[in-house]
């Protein structure tokens, strides 16, 4: 038999490529981090919410394919982030306009007398390179370490990418002085599935590929037996492989094989991540807020994002009733999150920024996504490559982000199911 370990997006891209495998899933149903669950108001209406935020951006041909099976919501994507009380057009760094003038000659002065000679070593480091040390101090290191929750000076810079737009004076100072600026997102459009949430996609894959393969669900891996082949299930099953990919956290994998040597034992507890905790609210009202999705600096408001699913797919909520979703981060070495302090705080979110008020809300929920973000550390993807070096010479494939210990958005962790299956 040739499994697969996890229908989320990396699994179901591998069963894609290839429907000789049979998908083993913890779950009672695909998706992973890109799952989704419901919440009910006390009189029975039901909403809809995604595990954090999901669009689809991705212009891969293959991925394109398979997403493109079901009907989309198509988005032109204008994000703001919420500082000091007010709103800016994301990315703030060239669109200051809203600040005070003390504000905007600071953030100037620094952002052009900012050392551009360095060669940065750490994400500490880029950032005042790209932006100089006022916005750091005032954006940058309040939000990201909200975000990553932990000390910018100890993280790499392997995975920053385009995820940071880096303007120049021109267009530092354009933003200042007004706000009609030009959408320098990333990602110019944004899709979403009209049903089904962001797992629509799976959905729409799994619907036309379950004759060729098989999904199992409730089995939760518990051992691995190289030498034999084999994998136990908590569920008191087993079942013997012939080839074997895996979309399980390193660390889950790793623990999963009892006889792994010491050494790669030990480059997988070093490895490190943040969780999420998901606080989500129905509102019997249409909520005073037109992003999709926004970031949060303010470093009072414990959530680093909030997306609205109500604005993503009207099937997302009752009629005439709308959602949000806030995001708050822990690292997997940090404190427990605290339910009702997230929940209390994320109602003082709704109130501070005018969205909301406690009265409106007719439905809400909190619970945790265990593995969120990779965080990565000058020795993490040195010690991540060892361990998938020593897995596959062992005949098992990891893919997703997870496996790959890599920031993968959903169409590279797709991907990466879908390129393994084509060479195992």
């Amino acid at each position: 038999m040739n499994v697969i370990l996890g229908a989320g997006m990396a699994g179901i891209g591998a069963f894609y490529r290839d429907g000789s495998f049979e998908i083993f899933e913890k779950e009672d149903h695909a998706g992973g981090l890109c799952g989704r669950f419901s919440v009910k108001s006390d009189d029975d209406r039901i909403f809809y919410f995604d595990k954090a935020v999901h669009l689809s951006f991705t212009e891969d041909p293959v991925v394109k394919e398979a997403f493109f099976k079901v009907k989309q919501n198509i988005y032109n994507p204008v994000p703001h982030s919420w500082f000091k009380d007010t709103w800016l057009q994301h990315p703030a760094q060239n669109n200051l306009f809203p600040m005070t003038a003390e504000f905007k000659v600071n953030a100037l002065k620094d952002f052009i007398n900012r050392n551009q000679n360095d060669d940065p070593s750490n994400f500490k480091q880029w950032l005042l390179f790209q932006y100089g040390q006022y916005l750091y101090d005032e954006l940058f290191e309040p939000y990201n370490k909200k975000y990553w929750c932990t000390d910018l000076e100890e993280m790499d810079i392997c995975w920053v990418g385009n995820r940071f737009y880096r303007p120049n004076i021109e267009e530092v100072l354009y933003g200042s002085y007004t706000d009609k600026t030009p959408n320098t997102y990333y990602a110019k459009e944004m899709r979403y599935p009209e049903i089904g949430g962001y797992r629509g996609y799976i959905d729409g894959i799994i619907s036309i590929a379950e004759n060729i393969g098989k999904i199992h669900y409730g089995y939760v891996a518990d051992n691995i037996d190289l030498s034999n082949k084999t994998i136990s299930f908590k569920n008191g099953e087993r079942i013997k492989y012939d080839k074997l990919i895996s979309s399980l956290p390193l660390p889950v994998v790793i623990k999963c094989i009892k006889d792994a040597p010491s050494e790669i034992k030990n480059n997988a507890e070093s490895l490190e991540y943040t969780s999420i905790a998901l606080v989500s609210f129905g509102f019997e009202k249409v909520i005073n807020c037109k992003d999709i999705w926004f970031y949060i600096y303010d470093t009072d408001i414990l959530a680093a994002r909030a997306y609205l699913p109500s604005l993503k797919s009207s099937e997302n909520v009752p009629e005439g009733c709308s959602s949000i979703q806030f995001e708050i981060y822990r690292s997997s070495n940090g404190k427990p999150f605290d339910p009702v302090v997230c929940m209390q705080n994320c109602i003082y979110a709704l109130k501070k920024m005018n969205l909301a008020d406690e009265r409106d809300i007719i439905a809400k929920d909190f619970r945790t996504v265990e593995y969120g973000n990779i965080i990565f550390r000058k020795d993490t993807r040195q010690n991540a490559a060892c361990i998938i070096k020593w897995l596959e010479s062992n005949g098992i494939y990891p893919i997703g982000r997870f496996g790959k210990w890599d920031y993968l958005w959903s169409d590279q962790s797709f991907l990466s199911g879908y390129e393994t299956a084509s060479v195992t």
